[in-house]
């Protein structure tokens, strides 16, 4: 099977979006666990197949960005499991205000390929953003739209900004 045909992108009700190896015996959605096999998907109204797929990223470019933007690492690759799976998280405390953004990432074991990345940035404790992402433009431009906003609120340089914007200063906003 060409990897055109074997790797799908997958969606479902949840809101979730990720890439699924057709060799597996059944589609598992990360966020909410529904099983379903390759059979079942053509009349299943809750998970799909979306087209073929792939995430734009590999793990080695993903973890230079994520250093280069100083995300800390958790690695967890459980024995009886198909993925790795990697957390990366970036943590600003600013006047009045507490930034997370957890960045939860999940591979196939044998391969260089994502499976998916899920997104998710805390604003003191409260969630504002969770969602899941397929491309490097996706993962960019929320990192850079993120980094802008630190900087309103924080007195100094921000290490997101310093690693998305590669040291540039950035320009005020009129």
């Amino acid at each position: 099977m060409a990897d055109i045909e074997r790797y799908v992108q997958m969606g479902c009700c949840c809101g979730a979006e990720w890439i699924e190896d057709r060799l597996e015996p059944i589609a598992t959605c990360p966020w909410c666990g529904i099983q379903l096999g390759w059979d079942e998907l053509a009349t299943a109204d809750h998970m799909g197949i979306v087209g073929p797929g792939y995430i734009d990223l590999s793990p080695s470019l993903l973890r230079e960005i994520m250093q280069n933007c100083s995300f800390q690492e958790t690695t967890t690759s459980p024995t009886c499991s198909r993925y790795d799976s990697t957390i990366w998280t970036h943590i600003l405390s600013a006047p009045g205000t507490i930034w997370e953004i957890t960045i939860e990432v999940t591979s196939f074991k044998p391969e260089e390929q994502l499976r998916s990345i899920t997104f998710v940035c805390r604003l003191s404790g409260t969630p504002v953003i969770y969602t899941s992402l397929l491309t490097t433009e996706q993962l960019v431009f929320l990192l850079a739209a993120i980094a802008r906003s630190m900087e309103a609120t924080a007195e100094e340089r921000t290490p997101l900004a310093v690693g998305i914007f590669c040291g540039a200063p950035l320009e005020p906003c009129d």
